[in-house]
């Protein structure tokens, strides 16, 4: 039955309308196909779904729809993707992640980051525009506290939680405004979503650690691809400043739903501040601070900024606020980045050994 529902369903007629060229079509198709994936339990079905969601001709267009020009398109994608990465197979994440992460090409080789590490620790290092985390002339000029660059040897679980949080620049910060609490409102649901991710995938037999790097790790970097999935996601994060708010939101749950699980090169890959990337590589943090440095500049031109922010969160949650607000867009996407990056805290907080930073 599976088989006959992968061959006179999927293939020949839900897979000509996923790649019609009309976007009502298009975006009706995702969303049954979503909706499919959230329902379907059986077993032999999911491996004819995720067989022909990872697999088939229309395989790439999904994925590429993540961050195409119909807003909800790119939404129904996400969700799509977001409803795949629930499911109890390990074919998802293989495919669409650990393939593309595991050679650590996107690391430094070890001569390389020990050559950065000396830099870090020279005088000269004491400019953030010198130095390697901030390449690509990505400088905070604009900000009295721009965030720290990694410093050098061993890192503890209170040094990954605190490079999060010491992201957003403090004059753009606004949940304290309205006395919402920090990172460890996030902890119980960061707890919920850690635990889930743990039993997907308890029976795939994933390592504890990562591989030693190698001398040769890095070697292949120029030609380092981080995957379309991740792709598209990191190209959205980096226009978050200028998306919609529901889009944004969804496009952070998948990335905290990613960063969720328990294997070494995801965990280090998106949850490592500290990791020496090579030249041609980024990081979730890496994207990150080039969100904020963006932040830095767009800022200028809105004024009494903490009051605007303080009415768009009051908007947010239903509360009275102000109408028409300017530079909506970018309030909202300045306030989903504070959170998002408490989150992300939450994460780290709940997967990694902590010693003295601990949620109040």
């Amino acid at each position: 039955l599976a088989v006959c529902v992968h061959q006179l369903w999927l293939v020949e007629l839900l897979q000509p309308q996923l790649l019609d060229t009309c976007e009502q079509v298009v975006l009706g198709s995702t969303s049954v196909l979503c909706a499919t994936v959230r329902l379907v339990q059986s077993s032999s079905l999911l491996d004819q779904l995720v067989h022909f969601l990872l697999r088939s001709d229309a395989a790439q267009p999904l994925l590429r729809r993540c961050d195409h020009i119909s807003d909800q398109i790119s939404m129904v994608s996400l969700c799509l993707v977001e409803e795949l990465l629930q499911k109890p197979h390990r074919d998802v994440l293989d495919v669409l992640v650990l393939s593309f992460l595991h050679t650590q090409s996107y690391l430094s080789p070890p001569a390389s980051a020990q050559e950065e590490r000396q830099t870090e620790s020279g005088e000269d290092s004491e400019d953030p525009e010198d130095d390697p985390f901030f390449s690509d002339s990505l400088t905070f000029s604009d900000s009295p506290h721009p965030p720290p660059p990694p410093p050098p040897g061993p890192q503890t679980a209170d040094d990954v939680i605190n490079s999060f949080l010491c992201l957003v620049p403090v004059q753009v910060r606004s949940s304290q405004l309205l006395q919402e609490g920090g990172y460890e409102t996030y902890v119980h649901d960061a707890h919920t979503l850690v635990t889930e991710c743990q039993a997907l995938s308890l029976s795939w037999d994933w390592p504890l650690t990562p591989p030693p790097l190698s001398l040769s790790s890095g070697k292949d970097s120029a030609s380092f691809f981080e995957g379309h999935l991740l792709k598209v996601l990191f190209d959205r994060l980096g226009r978050l400043l200028e998306q919609p708010y529901e889009l944004n939101l969804q496009l952070t749950a998948v990335l905290s739903r990613l960063s969720a699980f328990s294997h070494p090169l995801l965990h280090e890959y998106l949850l490592n501040p500290y990791i020496h990337l090579s030249q041609s590589s980024r990081s979730l943090f890496s994207v990150l601070i080039r969100v904020m440095g963006e932040l830095m500049q767009r800022i200028q031109q809105v004024s009494n900024l903490n009051e605007r922010l303080l009415n768009t969160r009051r908007a947010l949650l239903g509360l009275p606020h102000d109408p028409g607000l300017d530079h909506l867009t970018l309030l909202k996407g300045v306030i989903v980045l504070e959170e998002f990056c408490k989150e992300l805290a939450a994460i780290a907080f709940v997967k990694l050994p902590h010693s003295s930073l601990a949620p109040p």
